[in-house]
């Protein structure tokens, strides 16, 4: 699959899943890595912090992964934000305008495997999109 044409580059990334625990803040710690347009996680449906697993994991692939409490989608999301739902739930909810949706199984209780698992498919999906996304 080729890399398409070139997006629209937006003021900000907003990746989103249910919990903004694992998925969401790995992938905008990922974008970092990659793309100088800014980026920044949310969730329907915050949980009360970081999981364990998505710390454990950006600590054993040397990610810098900022721990902060997580947010609400309604408390973060600018109209001028490119949105990338990462989960399922989060795609389905009507509050979230999501532009790109990228299907990510929660590793949420599944242990380090799954979390490796998603690690691998965000960090793919991200090069391709920011390979896109040209400032």
């Amino acid at each position: 699959m080729g890399t398409g044409s070139p997006r629209p580059v937006p003021k900000r990334v907003l990746f989103v899943c249910t919990g903004n625990s694992a998925r969401s803040h790995l992938a905008a710690a990922l974008w970092r890595q990659v793309s100088p347009i800014p980026a920044d996680s949310a969730g329907t449906h915050p949980a009360d912090r970081i999981n364990p697993g998505t710390i454990d994991v950006a600590t054993r692939r040397e990610l810098d992964l900022p721990i902060v409490e997580p947010q609400r989608i309604e408390d973060v999301l600018d109209p001028d934000d490119l949105v990338v739902t990462v989960c399922d739930r989060a795609h389905e909810t009507s509050k979230v305008p999501g532009e790109l949706h990228w299907s990510i199984p929660d590793p949420v209780g599944n242990g380090p495997e799954a979390f490796d698992t998603a690690y691998a498919e965000l960090e793919r999906r991200i090069k391709a999109l920011a390979s896109r996304l040209h400032p």
